[in-house]
């Protein structure tokens, strides 16, 4: 764990002192860049819901669908971001915060399993695309990007519990592939933009119990989330 930790923090603090020495360079603010964002999510542990992959659980069939489930509400992120510009492409990372509620209901008699549990997600999270421009020869004014690449995620998670209810772990960290889209269509005199973006994860698992292991194929993160985002110049 501590291995795929070190490898996405080694390239942000790479990025990052390196545009702070580049940026008296580049006093024009062109090639690197420096960004805040913030907007609401939906996401962050991706429960399994297929009750025929766990033992007990898919029977009596009326237990199939009530066994186990989960909801999310919507939650918030902060974050900055640095880009590097390479010729026509950019190399982006940098830190977000996200906060997501989610409640985990259990209904399993046959497993002895009944009541509700609360989890408030906390994650730090380090991106590392690459941003391709999209549409800019015909629309220059937008900077539409396509952004891919990689996201690392550091877990915390508090639980309150109701109920008698099956133990869980919690993976400190997990990660996958990020995609997401930007356009800064506001510009100003002093040379900074506004804009918004979109984006979407799916990556590794984050919450352990009896109905989501690691064997199983659901079980993950994943988030949809979007906001406004100001460029400095």
């Amino acid at each position: 764990m501590k291995t795929r930790i070190f490898y996405p923090i080694v390239i942000f603090l790479f990025i990052l002192s390196h545009s702070c020495a580049s940026l008296e360079q580049f006093s024009d603010g062109r090639a690197t860049r420096f960004s805040v964002h913030a907007g609401v999510n939906s996401g962050g542990i991706t429960e399994n819901t297929d009750m025929s992959v766990v033992p007990g659980a898919a029977a009596p069939p009326e237990a199939i669908v009530d066994a186990f489930s989960g909801s999310t509400t919507t939650g918030y992120h902060i974050g900055g971001r640095v880009t590097q510009r390479v010729r026509r492409l950019e190399l982006e990372t940098g830190l977000d915060y996200m906060v997501n509620h989610q409640s985990f209901n259990y209904i399993d008699a046959g497993n002895y399993y009944m009541g509700q549990r609360d989890l408030e997600v906390t994650q730090f999270m380090i991106p590392v695309t690459l941003n391709i421009p999209v549409l800019n020869l015909l629309v220059p004014a937008s900077d539409l990007r396509l952004r891919v690449g990689y996201m690392g995620q550091v877990n915390r998670v508090t639980t309150m519990d109701m109920g008698i209810l099956p133990g869980y772990s919690i993976h400190d960290w997990s990660g996958g592939l990020t995609l997401g889209i930007t356009a800064y269509p506001f510009h100003f005199n002093n040379g900074s933009q506004l804009g918004f973006y979109l984006d979407a994860y799916r990556g590794g698992q984050v919450y352990e119990d009896f109905y989501n292991q690691p064997s199983f194929e659901m079980p993950g993160s994943s988030f949809g989330k979007l906001g406004i985002t100001y460029k400095f110049r």
